[in-house]
């Protein structure tokens, strides 16, 4: 379904799992369609974040509350899939 190898999600969704247990607060979840995932062209965390940013109007700060990252690392996923969409418009690839 997410057009992605088995070990990537595998390791991504342990992740998340285990920094979830950390967490007390699970009053502010969000729900991601798992169709955008099928996007290979950035990585998972890049298309999360760009989702949570473009679609859903979140800022870095409150985006990186939930994915319990720090601002600047969401700044940067977000920053690198814009370049990597705008190298694809040009022509380029990934």
């Amino acid at each position: 379904m997410t057009n992605r190898d088995d070990r990537t999600i595998w390791t991504c969704y342990n992740r998340a799992k285990k920094k979830r247990q950390k967490r007390s607060d699970h009053s502010s979840e969000v729900f991601i369609p798992v169709e955008i995932l099928k996007d290979r062209t950035v990585s998972v965390l890049e298309r999360i974040v760009e989702y949570l940013k473009e679609k859903r109007e979140l800022s870095y700060h409150e985006i990186a509350v939930l994915l319990n990252r720090d601002d600047r690392t969401v700044w940067t996923c977000y920053n690198r899939a814009s370049k990597k969409r705008e190298l694809i418009k040009r022509g380029g690839k990934k």
